[in-house]
């Protein structure tokens, strides 16, 4: 019969979970909790998906930039749709067609 020889780690586990703590900790500060609790509790969630769209403080193309939004930008949104513009719940109004309601959302309107 032959022997199974077990090696143990070089590293510790408990040396491995305070790296993981200590990336998380400093990814938490690079974050600098950029989500915020409205977005969170929001019903209605959205995701940009164009490049690069513009809100506007009214819900057509003559109104004003009132903020620039990024693709990959998660926001909290209202069901209200006017005009193709959908109300953000931070203030003004984006393209409908490039907000993709996240998994889970209640963006229609009922």
């Amino acid at each position: 019969m032959q022997k199974i020889k077990l090696v143990r780690p070089k590293m510790r586990s408990w040396t491995f979970a305070l790296g993981c703590a200590l990336v998380l900790g400093v990814l938490v500060l690079i974050d600098n909790g950029s989500v915020r609790s409205d977005v969170v509790t929001a019903a209605c969630r959205v995701e940009v998906t164009a490049d690069v769209l513009n809100a506007r403080d009214s819900p057509d193309a003559g109104g004003s930039v009132a903020k620039t939004l990024h693709k990959g930008d998660v926001l909290g949104a209202e069901t209200t749709v006017q005009n193709g513009y959908r109300k953000l719940l931070e203030g003004g109004w984006a393209l409908d067609d490039f907000l993709r309601p996240l998994p889970g959302s209640k963006c229609v309107a009922l």
